[in-house]
């Protein structure tokens, strides 16, 4: 009987191996315990069942999972990320692939915009054309050429970052090309984040032809996204073995 007893405590304490207490999870991944909690409850990780003593018991599941989430914020960021584990927690493959291919599409979209922002700085410093030279446009054809609503066209007038003449007659707004070519780069550039004081920076720096800080900017952008892409690449495939594996 004794013997019997002793057997089952020693298969209990082999049991007890297999599992992982929050900190000793918080630990292997250098995290606190807090976050291991916050990981599990907001969808990180699948639900830890639960010892007779009322205790989260992890497993090599779950230090998996953490792992596998870690590498997929990294390379989509913290919501798009919560989605993905989430979605494949849940058991749905179709919803997870799903938002890792709006994770690569967005990326790839704003990388497309810097280099469209890019471009049309350079756009902006060719000398135009004696056809354009000419041509003027009011505030509707203006924004509808930058692919904007007239409402943020003036908004960005009540910035200070556009100029328009007024017509005579009716008083409307005109945009010659110089301000066509400034709205273009106010959109290109506020399409891919930048903020209202570097614009204007920008902006002076084209009226004075040197637009070096804003080519740097739009450069480092690029590098930036370039490196984003990468670590999108390392999730997705870390994110293919998860499922397969």
């Amino acid at each position: 009987m004794r013997e019997a007893a002793g057997e089952e405590a020693r298969s209990l304490r082999l049991r007890s191996k297999q599992y992982l207490r929050p900190i000793d999870l918080a630990r292997l991944a250098g995290l606190g315990v807090t976050q291991i909690r916050t990981y599990e409850k907001v969808g990180f990780l699948p639900p830890a069942e639960r010892g007779p003593n009322g205790y989260r018991r992890y497993t090599d599941v779950h230090v998996e999972a953490l792992r596998v989430a870690r590498i997929v914020i990294a390379g989509y960021g913290w919501l798009p990320a919560l989605d993905v584990m989430r979605a494949i927690h849940a058991g749905d493959r179709t919803a997870a692939l799903d938002l890792v291919n709006a994770s690569h599409g967005a990326l790839d979209h704003q990388r497309v915009r810097t280099q469209a922002a890019l471009d049309a700085i350079e756009s902006a410093l060719r000398p135009t054309t004696s056809h354009l030279r000419t041509r003027r446009l009011r505030i509707t054809e203006a924004a509808a050429m930058a692919g904007v609503r007239p409402s943020a066209v003036r908004f960005w007038e009540q910035q200070g970052l556009l100029q328009p003449e007024r017509e005579a007659s009716t008083a409307y707004r005109i945009y010659s090309p110089e301000q066509l070519r400034r709205l273009t780069v106010v959109a290109l550039l506020r399409d891919v984040g930048q903020p209202f004081d570097v614009i204007r920076d920008v902006l002076d720096e084209l009226s004075q032809g040197r637009p070096d800080q804003v080519r740097r900017a739009l450069h480092d952008r690029l590098e930036t996204l370039e490196d984003r892409t990468w670590r999108c690449i390392e999730a997705t495939a870390t994110i293919h073995d998860y499922l397969t594996n």
